[in-house]
């Protein structure tokens, strides 16, 4: 069913769709954050507010779905320092502390996102925008009324300048806002 399709239908029946969708976000949402980062059925079960035996369900359903993620933590490359541990990540050429095996995957995605977003605001900057606020995937800029094209190419054109510099096997991309206050905005 569409939004569109949802927004048309008696607000009643709306609420009890929203309710379902709330419902299964929650489950999956839990699951695919604990299991991530190595949870078993009965934390996933916690953390989804559900039973035991569906927590197992929706431990085997991630990993059959997701088996890539295990594939991925496998290729690391990984060096011991001493006591410590060290993962390498092919995209920054840096190196991360990594305090326990389970966490490799996790470390290199973390990784990888953070130095592709600095990439895509240090090139925003060198374009001469003033990133006034930054969190997560997202950056704030004030523009001047009227310069909203022109912030959309530097936008876009910084993220394309990514794409070449980093060679991902997918281009990254970002969606354009403007709104009067960050509400507005996101």
């Amino acid at each position: 069913m569409t939004l569109c399709e949802m927004k048309s239908l008696p607000a009643s029946e709306q609420k009890v769709l929203f309710k379902k969708i709330s419902t299964a976000r929650k489950k999956g949402k839990g699951t695919n954050y604990s299991a991530t980062y190595g949870a078993g059925a009965a934390v996933i079960a916690r953390t989804a507010s559900v039973s035991l035996q569906e927590g197992k369900k929706l431990h085997e359903a991630y990993w059959k779905l997701n088996w890539s993620v295990k594939a991925i933590a496998e290729a690391c490359e990984v060096k011991r320092v001493g006591s410590q541990m060290w993962l390498f990540n092919p995209v920054s050429k840096f190196w991360y502390s990594l305090r326990h095996d389970k966490d490799k995957f996790s470390t290199l995605n973390q990784g990888t996102g953070v130095y592709c977003f600095d990439a895509w605001v240090r090139e925003q900057r060198k374009r001469g925008l003033k990133v006034i606020g930054q969190f997560h995937d997202e950056t704030i800029s004030l523009v001047r009324i009227g310069d909203e094209e022109l912030t959309r190419t530097i936008l876009k054109d910084s993220v394309h300048v990514v794409n070449k510099l980093l060679k991902l096997n997918r281009d990254l991309d970002c969606d354009v806002e403007f709104g009067e206050n960050y509400a507005g905005i996101h």
